[in-house]
């Protein structure tokens, strides 16, 4: 890992890699399309666990609903979401670093519009970044720039951080492969940040979901005061018909982001206030343990069904990326060039908590062991619903 000058060229690579989104989204709204492996949806029988009194109460009964939610006015929530984090990551947090909102994809379009709106034509970052990113660079005008070879887990990983202040994006773990951002990688980043004094973004859409259950997110020890970390308890409970989520950033950044987050996004459902605090209460009490327990049992029966030739470990998260031994053909995946990665040919991300995906792969097998072929229409058709994509 070394600093270098102006830092490498522009990545055209990743708005190419925008419109292979773009190519499936088309796709996957057609009708009879194939089987989705990589979808966010997917169910679990601890939904009504996590949701507590929403589980069967209605909002009205829990909440003044003739009033805005006043997400960010709920100072209380606020105060819990820095108290959660100080317990998971051992970091002082308080209310005043927590800006709450509707959903990550607000974020991003929140942090974007600040960038354009101070100046900042030019960013870094360290692939792969989410494709809604990539979405917002191109449409603000933002020159996106690589500052390394490879993904942060992978051996090659050669990160090269220029010699001047500025923004770099990452995000951790890396979700598409369940893998966390390595240690050394952090504490190059964190002493190039008080070198230079930049400011580091973190998507962290997918942290808290370790499978070892170790406590905390190694990306919380980035300099307070230069970092912004995004985190969404949706995924952490996947629970995607709420929308909750929460930007982490410098108490002297707070009110300006804050401010703008409101005035481009409005107020959340009164809903999506009450569970905001249930995540809360969730995080600080019994974690989502049952859940991360369930993504492995079903990682367990993918990988004995003998569907795949070969996957990466996983770490963290609910997604696999694996080969399938049947063709690539058969489903609609996501395979590398939706993660600017390459060296991985047959690889597709899997996610663990889609059960029409399983089983689908799973039925590849039978049909390879009678010799047969299964056709992407074929795996659509034998009862198997076609899971929707969500963002």
């Amino acid at each position: 890992m070394r600093h270098t000058g102006p830092g490498r060229s522009a990545s055209p690579s990743l708005f190419r890699m925008l419109e292979w989104h773009e190519h499936i989204e088309a796709e996957r709204q057609q009708p009879g399309a194939r089987v989705f492996l990589s979808d966010y949806n997917g169910d679990h029988p601890y939904v009504e666990k996590y949701l507590g009194e929403l589980a069967d109460t209605a909002p009205r009964h829990l909440a003044d609903i003739t009033r805005y939610a006043g997400l960010d006015e709920d100072v209380r929530l606020r105060s819990r979401i820095a108290a959660m984090h100080e317990r998971y990551d051992g970091v002082a947090y308080s209310e005043r670093n927590v800006v709450p909102s509707g959903g990550s994809s607000s974020l991003l379009g929140t942090f974007v519009t600040w960038l354009a709106m101070n100046g900042h034509r030019r960013v870094h970052y360290v692939a792969p970044v989410y494709y809604k990113l990539a979405y917002l660079f191109r449409a603000f005008g933002i020159e996106p720039v690589p500052v390394a070879s490879g993904h942060a887990y992978q051996p090659e990983f050669d990160l090269s951080l220029p010699d001047e202040r500025t923004v770099l994006v990452l995000t951790d773990p890396v979700w598409y492969a369940g893998r966390r951002v390595p240690q050394d990688v952090l504490d190059a980043i964190a002493a190039w940040q008080r070198t230079t004094g930049s400011l580091v973004f973190v998507d962290g859409t997918f942290q808290y979901m370790p499978w070892d259950g170790r406590p905390g997110e190694a990306s919380a020890r980035l300099p307070v005061e230069r970092t912004l970390r995004m985190v969404c308890p949706t995924k952490y409970l996947s629970i995607h018909g709420y929308r909750c989520a929460h930007l982490l950033v410098p108490a002297a950044l707070r009110q300006e982001l804050a401010d703008l987050h409101i005035n481009l996004h409005g107020d959340v459902a009164v809903s999506d206030r009450l569970f905001a605090h249930r995540a809360v209460d969730v995080m600080t009490q019994h974690g989502n343990g049952d859940l991360v327990g369930h993504i492995r049992d079903n990682h367990a029966r993918l990988t004995a069904s003998g569907a795949l030739a070969a996957r990466m470990p996983v770490e963290t998260g609910f997604f696999l990326f694996a080969r399938p031994h049947v063709p690539h053909r058969w489903f609609l995946a996501l395979d590398e060039r939706h993660f600017e990665l390459d060296g991985h040919p047959g690889y597709v991300r899997v996610n663990l908590l889609n059960r029409a995906a399983i089983e689908a792969l799973a039925a590849t097998v039978d049909s390879l062991a009678s010799g047969g072929g299964v056709s992407g229409g074929d795996v659509a058709g034998q009862g198997v619903p076609v899971a929707p994509h969500s963002g």
